[in-house]
């Protein structure tokens, strides 16, 4: 029979009466990981905004540019999605994401955008024809 040493953890081994100093460095530990957690969740939300923005204005045509940023995107929500589960605001700026995501691969706006596109340079088109036609007659009356 072999006797085995017990061996027990740490955490009871180390004295449990912590002193003031380490109470106040865990304290100041914790206060600098909330104000670290809100300012990244201040940067993403600035930087979701601001591509929302960007895509509202039509700075985002090119459909190349519109899949990297989407890939950006879910990058930041893959770092993000530990936290939603605790953290509120983490929550709703992954829906944002999410949602700008979706809206950034939208192939429906780019065609909507160049319908519009197509009947404003048909409609430009018309006006120079008639402009002529109404030049040509009277060049003909001279």
């Amino acid at each position: 029979m072999v006797k085995k040493k017990l061996q027990l953890p740490k955490s009871l081994l180390m004295n449990r009466n912590l002193s003031d100093s380490s109470q106040v460095k865990k304290v100041n530990l914790m206060k600098d990981e909330d104000i670290l957690h809100s300012d990244v969740l201040s940067y993403f939300t600035e930087e979701f905004a601001s591509l929302e923005k960007r895509l509202k204005t039509g700075e985002l045509d090119d459909y190349r540019e519109r899949v990297l940023v989407s890939r950006k995107i879910g990058e930041a929500v893959n770092l993000l999605s530990p936290y939603v589960r605790s953290d509120p605001r983490a929550r709703q700026l992954v829906r944002t994401a999410e949602a700008l995501k979706k809206q950034l691969l939208s192939v429906r706006d780019m065609m909507v955008k160049q319908l519009l596109q197509q009947r404003e340079k048909q409609s430009l088109l018309q006006v120079i024809l008639r402009r002529k036609k109404e030049v040509a007659p009277d060049s003909q009356l001279s």
